[in-house]
């Protein structure tokens, strides 16, 4: 009974490990993996002494109970194959290895709860009788290869990886390999060897050990350098002499107290088992501050720091972002209250002097960014190093005096100028330590790595938004120079062209009539009324499209965004068209009832711009599919016709003004409007669109919108 209830503490404690691990970050697959690990541990675990909860357990229990703990040992070793691949690539194996490891684990396990694993199993004295079945071999097969695959995953990885990795691939070797040998060995090997199974159990208690100690390495452990080992061993020490020595000198006492009582010395074991357990964490977490305070206080690891600065300045082209976080994370193994860079207006080019940093406060590293108005003789200390209590580097005693006064005002302990490779930059202000001592020498030679680094950074950043501010400006007055001249030519023609058309058929139909209309029967006069019709709604159409492109032009268009359902938004452009378009038009919503958040009339005009633009070019009784669907980051409406497709080249030229697909066929009519009015719109609402378009192959215009 005691050892079942031990192995039920054990499957709980980890558990709860798991837990912690998914909790840490849920969305990463190394951790989903490890988790899924570890909850097939546990049942593992619960497999160890449930026939100690029966007097007499029958055969029938206990092979039910081997066949259960296999197939838990398959899951588990799966799990960490997978988990294992997982950290070695920094990121989801390949679907190749999921698909083999995860097929093969799932027949594997199913095996292992028939017949054809165990196929029985009974009590032989103070062991057990274990009868293999046809596949038992390749049981432990599997075992040697996806267990001491995972433990190669691990070592690749960490002959691969430095600082942080290396050492959690450290951990992981050295918990895993060596529960994995004693699995090998007090499972398989000794039973085959003695004949019964008499070992297997000891197996449960030695579990939480590794898993404890990797899973501690993957949540928490960061080993820097050879002192903060140190301080780690320290704090080992401190915990067994503080805790471990009182605790076991408890037990011993209580031990040989109630040697006469066995029930209570077993009960008094538990409990201070559970104690040991339960208060492990907290000992071992007090001692690691304690021997911080002791030894190394301000320790960090500055070629390690120095990596992830560089890695924050290449991972952005945001110089907020990229500074802020850059500045944040020295602030934090520093323990500086503030780290700024201070870029002055003249390397802004006009546009203010920028303040970009991190502050530390009570709650955490905060980011802080200002444009400060007033021009601080602290931003142009470009050739000095000034240092609070040290002498003047390059320049004068007065200017001195006067830049450490404002150094006071501003809690700042030091200067450092940040060039670029063509110079001069931005300065760097330091705070204070938080905890008040002053920089050292190793400080001040990795801030100085820092403001170098951080020059490269500033200097490429203000180069290439100055150049693509210069670009844009030229791209536009050229576009806008281009587009008006183009503009009036096409207007001219497309007027000529497309007025003409519906003027000659009102003029000929009017002139049939009045001359002649006791000539033609009811049916025809009627008929010649319909072309007279439709050629005023022609007209009007183009109308509209030249008074709706006046109108975003002038600049006077605004838009009112507001919840809008789609289901019923596309009932309504249906019911715009005629009834023969109407039936060509399917559209499809998933889920139901997906709204987006915009202006509904302008999302109208581009939807009816799009399915009248796929109807014209589509085959006569083709259906064009209108479909809008939940997206990673909002709602996407598609607009797909079956026409005949657009070449590369071309697609960047559809949302040109006057640009006349309908040029590969004579007979079909338009302005070229239609899609440069869904450009426009898609401005104004601030809509992404994309186009796919293959020859022979037809068109799918995508809208990508936010959800309401």
């Amino acid at each position: 009974m005691v050892k079942f209830i031990i192995t039920v503490f054990e499957a709980l404690t980890i558990l709860a490990l798991a837990w912690l691990v998914l909790r840490s970050h849920r969305e990463r697959f190394l951790n989903r993996s490890f988790a899924l690990f570890l909850l097939f541990l546990a049942l593992w675990v619960l497999c160890g002494f449930p026939q100690n909860l029966l007097s007499e357990p029958s055969d029938r229990f206990l092979t039910l109970v081997f066949r259960l703990a296999h197939c838990a040992a398959i899951l588990a070793t799966g799990t960490f194959f997978l988990f294992a691949l997982a950290f070695l690539r920094g990121e989801r194996p390949g679907e190749g290895w999921r698909w083999i490891t995860v097929t093969s684990m799932i027949a594997m396990a199913a095996c292992s709860v028939t017949d054809l694993v165990i196929r029985e199993a009974s009590q032989a004295g103070t062991g057990y009788r274990v009868e293999g079945g046809s596949l038992y071999n390749l049981f432990v097969a599997y075992m040697v290869l996806f267990g001491f695959g995972g433990l190669c995953a691990v070592a690749l990885k960490r002959s691969r990886s430095m600082s942080t990795d290396r050492a959690r691939a450290t951990y992981i070797l050295l918990g895993f390999g060596l529960f994995l040998a004693l699995a090998l060995l007090l499972v398989v090997a000794l039973p085959e060897i003695m004949g019964r199974d008499a070992t297997s159990d000891y197996i449960f208690f030695l579990v939480i050990i590794p898993i404890a100690f990797t899973a501690y390495a993957i949540l928490r452990h960061r080993l820097l350098d050879v002192r903060l080992a140190v301080r780690r061993s320290f704090a080992y020490l401190l915990t067994l002499l503080l805790f471990g020595t009182p605790l076991l000198a408890l037990y011993l006492a209580f031990r040989f107290t109630l040697t006469s009582y066995p029930d209570l010395e077993m009960g008094a074991s538990v409990i201070m088992l559970a104690l040991a357990i339960a208060l492990a964490p907290t000992a071992l977490r007090l001692s690691n501050r304690l021997a911080a305070k002791i030894l190394f206080s301000g320790l960090y690891d500055e070629v390690e720091l120095l990596h992830e600065v560089s890695a924050v300045f290449t991972s952005t082209a945001n110089i907020r972002e990229g500074l802020i976080s850059a500045t944040g994370l020295v602030c934090s193994h520093l323990r500086l209250s503030k780290l700024l860079v201070a870029i002055p207006d003249e390397s802004t080019r006009g546009k203010g002097n920028w303040v970009i940093g991190s502050t530390a406060t009570p709650g955490g590293i905060d980011g802080f960014y200002d444009l400060e108005a007033a021009d601080s003789m602290l931003f142009h200390l470009w050739d000095t190093v000034l240092v609070e209590d040290e002498g003047p580097v390059g320049i004068g005693d007065q200017v001195a005096v006067a830049a450490r006064i404002e150094m006071r005002a501003r809690g700042l302990a030091a200067c450092l100028p940040v060039k670029g490779p063509a110079g001069k930059m931005a300065v760097l202000l330091v705070g204070e330590k938080v905890n008040r001592l002053a920089l050292d020498p190793v400080d001040l030679d990795f801030l100085g790595q820092f403001a170098e680094r951080a020059g490269i950074f500033i200097e490429n950043y203000l180069l290439s938004s100055y150049l693509l501010s210069q670009f844009e400006e030229l791209s536009e007055a050229r576009r806008r120079l281009e587009e008006s001249d183009n503009f009036k030519t096409d207007i001219i023609n497309v007027t000529s062209h497309e007025l003409r058309t519906p003027l000659t058929v009102l003029n000929g139909y009017t002139l049939m009539l009045h001359d002649h209309y006791e000539r033609f029967d009811e049916e025809e006069r009627k008929r010649y009324l319909e072309y007279i019709a439709s050629s005023c709604e022609r007209l009007n159409a183009i109308l509209d499209q030249f008074l709706t492109v006046s109108y975003f032009q002038r600049g006077t268009a605004q838009a009112s965004a507001k919840p809008t359902d789609l289901e019923e938004l596309f009932e309504e452009l249906k019911s715009a068209f005629v009834p023969d378009q109407s039936k060509r038009i399917e559209s499809e919503v998933r889920p139901s009832h997906l709204t987006v958040l915009t202006d509904r009339s302008y999302l109208l005009l581009m939807l009816n711009n799009l399915v009248e633009n796929a109807i014209r070019f589509s085959p006569e009784g083709s259906p064009v599919m209108v479909r809008a669907e939940k997206a990673d980051d909002g709602v996407q409406i598609s607009v797909r016709d079956h026409g005949r497709g657009l070449d590369s080249g071309d697609v960047q030229y559809i949302f040109q003004p006057f640009t006349r697909l309908e040029e590969t066929d004579k007979h079909r009519i338009g302005t070229g409007l239609g899609l440069y009015i869904v450009r426009l719109v898609a401005d104004l609402l601030g809509i992404e669109v994309n186009v796919e378009s293959e020859p022979e192959s037809g068109t799918t215009f995508h809208l990508r919108l936010p959800a309401a």
